[in-house]
């Protein structure tokens, strides 16, 4: 909801120029009347006698002040005599046409959906007529253009790739998939599409034996750096997360108002609030004398972790707050569904979810048994920070451990520079990766962790707590909070995620660039995961010329744009001379339609006569530098020489920004479509919006 600016009433273009021809009428009329009541009263003073006036005579005398009398008169009798200028039986006509266009849209059999079995609707009448006219598309890319199942394909742990072939596809049961997934103990590999890595499952089960043995021997043997990364790595995908253990598939069903009917309740997890409605302040107190007082036995025994824990599996050792029975077959569900893949990716690895509340959270562990897990903070995602942490506390240790999930760009900045040093050849391993994720078109997210000391964790509290109970300026100091403890990580691995194209996307593209209409795809994702998807949809041609904006300051932002528009500028130069004498015969065959339209601001002769198809990438940082007013009109230049354009890394408040920029700059009609609630406000800002539900 912080993405959302609030609905505003969109007006097409037929109903401002209906408008502006009303007004115009008004005026006519108003100026008719005028001109009617002082030709009366020069008429009338030209009499020296009125009452010698045909059909007036009863009603006159001498005295002049009838004049303006009947002057007045007059000019509301022309009101009424010339009122039909006033074209109201168009608004009317109008009006029936709109209704029959959104039956027809209604009835369309090309936008029913069997799976759901539903059909489209439109809830703004008065802008359907705008969908022949568009001439400018932004589109989302994921659940837009892509079908928003994400698929567990491919992970790197210590800089080692782990790949998760695709199972072949079996005859299809017609059901509609969901994001929801029972998951059964019984069955190791939930997925069925998903076949477990022989490398991997090795690894876990040396792990498993390892703490099996550990577990009657009187010292504990410390797992090698590689099997703790493993282990960490897949205790990361199951707890850093929103996903919620229910007992029932959660569906909403929307009505054609737009209103959710038949919710299903499922907890909800608010940062900082606790189940007894305590205050920040309280919920933290005794965290702060755990901090001053770690906690030891009377024999100043050091306190190890212990490598088997064999729990009752009742609820009464857990001492929840909202105890809730531990589900045999969870069924998970999440705000987004690639949290959903990872977690079914741990449970496939035995590293299953079993319970969460808002202030434990409790797990099945490969070797270790059931174990419960403290929470202590949720950083949630954020689209400046990119990332998300989660603070949990050891049951036996009392160790805080941070574990966080990201994109890239934003956790490899938060490595620690010494352990960074150290695994050098582990982080250029994979970053190898993940630049190989990317070219085969994978979603990517880095996983990292931090362990918090004592210290470190006093002097960050206080700070944390003043965030939550901050009145103004609330998010900014909780994004400052969050990128305080989010320092001097440890890179644990990062995870490939695969996202199909929708059926037709190609063709669709394709037909819209064929028919002359700018695509923009706004994504969040990595620049090379993007591009893979841009070829794969038909955004981008092998015989286009790619121009890509990578820059790291506003200097070279600028220096980036002026040389590619000079480079444009060159071409059309040549192409114009080789071509010069079709252009002039055209225009001098069209002087009409060049007195009205040669002025419009998407076309130009150079543009017109330099026939070299273009696309332009540009990454996030880039973008923030060139949507700012000085350089906002150089990037518009260079994106109309352009048919297609690509940006990556955009926030949602950058989506609306680039609608709104180039709708009211070039004057165009403007589409945007997306699935999300980070689609909102740029639905919102284009003249046409489309959003996708399911």
């Amino acid at each position: 909801m912080l993405n959302n600016d609030g609905p505003r009433y969109k007006r097409s273009k037929l109903e401002k120029l209906m408008n502006r021809d009303v007004i115009f009428c008004i005026v006519m009329l108003i100026l008719l009347c005028l001109l009617g009541a002082l030709g009366n009263g020069v008429w009338l003073s030209s009499f020296d006698n009125r009452t010698i006036v045909p059909f007036l005579s009863g009603f006159y005398s001498q005295e002049s002040s009838d004049v303006y009398k009947e002057a007045f008169l007059i000019f509301w009798t022309f009101v009424i005599v010339l009122q039909v200028m006033i074209p109201l039986s168009l608004y009317v006509t109008i009006e029936i046409i709109k209704l029959g266009q959104v039956y027809f849209i209604h009835e369309d059999n090309n936008f029913y959906d069997k799976s759901s079995d539903r059909r489209i609707e439109c809830r703004a009448l008065n802008i359907t007529e705008e969908l022949g006219q568009v001439e400018y598309v932004f589109s989302d890319k994921t659940g837009t253009l892509t079908e928003n199942n994400m698929v567990f394909r491919r992970c790197t742990i210590g800089g080692v790739d782990y790949d998760h072939a695709r199972r072949m596809p079996e005859a299809s049961n017609g059901e509609e998939s969901t994001y929801n997934a029972a998951k059964s103990m019984d069955d190791s590999n939930a997925k069925g599409d998903l076949i477990l890595n022989s490398s991997l499952q090795e690894e876990l089960s040396k792990i498993e034996i390892q703490l099996h043995v550990d577990s009657s021997a009187t010292e504990v043997t410390p797992l090698t750096t590689h099997c703790q990364r493993i282990q960490d790595f897949f205790l990361l995908l199951a707890v850093c997360n929103t996903v919620v253990v229910a007992k029932h598939p959660h569906k909403d069903q929307m009505n054609s108002s737009g209103l959710f009917l038949n919710l299903t309740p499922t907890p909800l997890r608010v940062r900082g609030a606790t189940d007894g409605w305590d205050a920040p302040h309280e919920k933290y107190s005794h965290l702060l004398s755990e901090v001053s007082t770690p906690a030891s036995s009377a024999t100043s025994t050091p306190v190890k972790r212990p490598r088997n824990l064999t729990l009752p599996f009742h609820l009464g050792y857990f001492q929840t707050p909202t105890p809730s029975p531990l589900e045999l077959n969870p069924i998970y569900e999440a705000e987004s569904p690639d949290e959903i893949a990872l977690v079914d990716a741990a449970f496939s690895y035995n590293c299953r979810l079993l319970r969460r509340t808002p202030d434990t959270v409790v797990l099945s562990l490969p070797g270790e048994g059931l174990i419960e897990f403290r929470i202590l903070h949720v950083l949630p995602f954020d689209a400046t920070r990119k990332r998300m942490s989660v603070i949990l506390q050891h049951p036996i240790t009392y160790e805080k451990i941070l574990f966080c999930k990201g994109a890239d760009s934003s956790i490899f900045p938060l490595l620690n520079p010494i352990t960074a040093q150290t695994n050098r050849n582990m982080i250029l391993k994979t970053q190898q990766h993940l630049n190989g994720y990317s070219r085969k078109g994978l979603r990517i997210l880095c996983m990292a962790k931090k362990v918090i000391s004592d210290e470190e964790y006093a002097k960050w509290l206080p700070i944390e707590v003043a965030a939550e109970l901050s009145i103004h300026d609330k998010e900014q100091n909780l994004f400052q909070s969050a990128c305080i403890i989010e320092q001097n990580l440890e890179l644990l691995g990062a995870t490939g995620i695969e996202d199909k194209l929708q059926d037709g996307v190609p063709e669709t593209i394709h037909a819209l660039r064929a028919a002359g209409i700018t695509v923009w795809v706004l994504t969040g994702d990595k620049q090379e995961t993007a591009v893979n998807i841009a070829y794969s949809c038909k955004l981008f041609s092998t015989d286009m010329e790619i121009i890509t904006l990578n820059a790291r300051s506003k200097e070279a932002a600028e220096d980036t744009l002026k040389f590619y528009l000079d480079q444009i500028q060159k071409d059309i130069v040549t192409a114009s001379c080789s071509s010069a004498p079709s252009m002039f015969s055209i225009s001098s065959r069209n002087p009409l339609k060049n007195f009205f339209f040669g002025f419009n601001k998407k076309l130009t002769i150079g543009v017109e006569s330099d026939k070299r198809q273009r696309a332009l990438v540009i990454d996030g940082r880039t973008l923030a530098y060139v949507l700012d007013k000085p350089l906002a009109e150089l990037f518009l230049n260079l994106a109309q020489h352009c048919t297609s354009v690509l940006c990556c890394r955009a926030t949602p408040l950058q989506k609306a920004y680039i609608v709104s920029l180039v709708k009211e700059s070039l004057d165009v009609i403007t589409l945007a479509i997306g699935d999300g609630a980070n689609d909102v406000s740029m639905i919102q800002t284009g003249d046409v919006g489309i959003g996708i539900s399911g």
